[in-house]
């Protein structure tokens, strides 16, 4: 295939009906999350706290990780008020989800590390919760009306939007932190959380989720006890039952929980990274949030193509190795050379091309494995697996760099991708992922 060819054939993969509306939520669910992450993480180490505190703070995160334990809530029951003025169940939870949004950025932005540090923790939890409720409404609407052989380009829409997303939320958040200061940042940023309710507004309810609303029925001597009971055994138990059931479930939760380890490590901790080789809060605002952005969105699109044309598992095999070889021996080398601005473009460029990849690939991998009957809520209970390895392997990632040093560091990531490699290859070998109909 020459180059023409290519570039058509990847237009005509993007240029889909339906596949634009992914494109806006993927942007609205991008804002606030490095907002209680990365972005809270240069704060904290302006502000002077090393990295073994800032990894450790990462477990107020937990809200984030339990929104599997309210999705079947938010599956089955209108948002009191604003799902009937909405006309949509899914348009009534993000809205009010938003507003949560709102109200704890703004609180983080009335706050300081210097002076009320658990107060910013505490709105930053706030932030987690809202943003895990978000993802848990909108999930259902990503997906809706889209056939399984447009799952790499569906994803590869939606992660462009979310980095996108990411990219305006931490580079307009670093400019005006640098320029003001860093609650000013936090402000501006909670009413850009508050626009985006426009694209929610926008949003179509789910064919599903208009079905069953039409199919339910109200039974009126049921007590409230009785109410959230059946819906916990309906809508909680039963879609980890069913995912129980499949006899590669263990291999599943392995790759979920271990696929992005060494993503996840270097994530935590290459902000603080690039502070400590003398990059200033600016450099990291161009380089990184901007330039960085653009490789991002690059490698997510080409990544989404790639597993339209060669199938998934082939994808995140080839994804693994290249992140895990190419892209950390690039940071060895910073790590000798240090404040060195060209190499630390050419080291940006390659991470996080790689990462676009690799997390169009999670994101297809998990809708792939979760039942369409329980989308939300089954996609919130595998996300789980994720977030507590998640979180886990970022409250250790200061501890690591400190203990081991920075070049010793990004010399243990690559092999990090080992396992999960080895756990690709066996469900490559026996073609599970066809089975569940996720190829081409």
């Amino acid at each position: 295939m020459n180059l023409k060819s290519f570039v058509i054939d990847l237009a005509n993969s993007y240029f889909q009906k339906g596949l634009g509306s992914k494109f806006f939520l993927g942007f609205t669910c991008g804002i606030p999350f490095l907002l209680r992450l990365a972005i809270l993480d240069i704060w904290l180490k302006d502000c002077g706290l090393s990295n073994s505190a800032i990894g450790f703070f990462t477990i107020i995160q937990w809200p984030y990780i339990l929104k599997f334990l309210w999705a079947p809530f938010i599956e089955k029951f209108d948002f009191p008020i604003l799902s009937k003025i909405l006309k949509g169940r899914k348009k009534g939870w993000a809205v009010a989800s938003q507003l949560l949004l709102f109200v704890g950025i703004l609180g983080m932005a009335t706050s300081s590390p210097d002076s009320n540090l658990y107060r910013l923790l505490f709105f930053a939890s706030i932030v987690a919760f809202a943003d895990g409720c978000q993802d848990v409404s909108i999930y259902a609407c990503q997906w809706d009306r889209i056939p399984a052989r447009m799952y790499g380009p569906t994803a590869g829409v939606f992660v462009l939007g979310y980095r996108l997303g990411l990219f305006f939320s931490k580079s307009l958040t670093l400019y005006i932190a640098h320029f003001f200061n860093w609650n000013y940042a936090y402000g501006i940023m909670a009413f850009s959380v508050f626009l985006c309710t426009i694209f929610i507004l926008r949003m179509p309810e789910p064919l599903s989720n208009v079905k069953e609303d039409k199919n339910s029925k109200i039974i009126p001597n049921s007590s409230l006890r009785n109410i959230i009971k059946n819906t916990i055994l309906n809508c909680l138990l039963d879609p980890f039952k069913k995912f129980l059931k499949n006899q590669n479930w263990m291999k599943f939760i392995s790759i979920i929980m271990l696929y992005r380890t060494g993503d996840i490590l270097f994530q935590k901790m290459s902000k603080l990274f690039y502070i400590d080789l003398g990059f200033s809060i600016l450099d990291i605002a161009n380089v990184v949030q901007v330039f960085g952005s653009i490789a991002t969105l690059l490698g997510s699109i080409i990544g989404g193509y790639f597993i339209k044309k060669i199938g998934l598992i082939k994808s995140m095999f080839y994804f693994a190795i290249i992140h895990g070889i190419s892209c950390y021996l690039c940071y060895i080398l910073l790590a000798v050379i240090e404040n060195n601005l060209p190499m630390l473009y050419l080291s940006v460029f390659i991470e996080h091309g790689a990462n676009g990849a690799i997390a169009t690939a999670f994101v297809a991998f998990l809708y792939c494995i979760s039942d369409k009957k329980y989308i939300a809520t089954q996609y919130a209970l595998l996300w789980a697996f994720y977030g507590i390895s998640s979180m886990f392997f970022r409250s250790i990632s200061g501890i690591l760099a400190d203990f081991l040093g920075w070049m010793y560091f990004f010399f243990l990531i690559p092999f990090t991708f080992i396992p999960s490699l080895l756990i690709l290859y066996s469900l490559k070998k026996d073609k599970i992922l066809d089975k569940l109909q996720c190829t081409t």
